[in-house]
């Protein structure tokens, strides 16, 4: 039975190569990763959100209305090819 090693790689790539590799990806990975980043600029949104919170009294209506409209951004940036 052979040992297997795992080994940690960092690349610095630039934007310009992520996007050529992205280009190579099959269709059904890209769409993946668009789910991937989307749910990682939500979650970076909700994290800003929650800092503001913390310091900004709101009513339940306005809490209201800012997950909304998150929502409805996430919902078209989903649609977008």
């Amino acid at each position: 039975m052979k040992d297997i090693i795992m080994t940690t790689v960092q690349l610095d790539l630039s934007f310009d190569q992520i996007k050529r590799l992205v280009d190579r990806l099959p269709r059904r990975e890209k769409a993946e990763l668009v789910r991937y980043l989307d749910d990682q600029t939500l979650f970076t949104e909700m994290r800003r959100v929650r800092r503001e919170l913390k310091s900004l009294p709101i009513t339940h209506s306005e809490l209201d209305a800012e997950v909304n409209a998150a929502n409805k951004a996430r919902a078209a940036r989903a649609r977008r090819p």
